[in-house]
């Protein structure tokens, strides 16, 4: 009857030892990837701008949201971002998550922008990192979408340059270049370099 009390309890000690391992094991796990994510953001953030010991960042918050008027008082841009950071002694702002929708002279949101990364610099020019997604909200344009990985924006001019492969979506079509010049206000993007051109046959009857 003691042996077989004793078979009972080394079999239970064993699957214990077997579930503490899977847990052990499952913690560790858990911990080295949340400090290889913690790692490759802080890189990324390293990359998006190599920032001293002497920058002071002197505002920070986040979920904000900035609206850019023209001189007129017009509304030509709406950014929300999930964190922002400011440093005042580089004049530059950078943002974690922004999205940004730009207005045309009507006060009517034509453009929708989305990125992994931002930086602001000299309040005019927006440079967006990671994936860059710019998403036409009048539908009727010839081209529905510009998809990039980093991209530079004139929130005075609106004009956006980008010299990374680029991908434009429009009603039946969607093109590929190597660089881009593009306008929100008039509507207007020229692919450049190694471009290619894929239409879609729509049936008339």
């Amino acid at each position: 009857m003691r042996s077989h009390i004793m078979f009972y309890i080394s079999k239970s000690l064993k699957k214990n030892k077997k579930y503490i391992f899977i847990s052990i094991l499952f913690v560790l796990i858990i911990i080295f990837l949340s400090f290889i994510i913690k790692k490759s953001l802080i890189m990324f953030n390293a990359s998006l701008h190599p920032l001293t010991r002497n920058d002071i960042c002197t505002h920070q918050g986040t979920d904000v949201t900035i609206n850019v008027y023209s001189k007129t008082g017009q509304l030509k841009f709406k950014l929300t971002a999930y964190r922002i950071q400011h440093f005042s002694n580089q004049r530059i702002t950078l943002f974690t998550c922004p999205s940004i929708i730009a207005f045309d002279d009507k006060n009517i949101p034509t453009w929708k922008i989305t990125a992994n990364q931002a930086k602001l610099s000299y309040k005019t020019t927006l440079h967006l990192y990671g994936y860059v997604y710019i998403n036409n909200l009048i539908h009727n344009r010839y081209f529905q979408s510009i998809i990039t990985n980093q991209a530079i924006i004139n929130l005075i001019t609106q004009d956006i340059i980008s010299n990374k492969k680029v991908i434009i979506h429009g009603h039946y079509f969607y093109s590929i270049g190597m660089k881009i010049h593009a306008n929100l206000h008039t509507q207007t993007a020229k692919l450049i370099d190694n471009v290619q051109t894929c239409y879609e046959i729509q049936r008339i009857w």
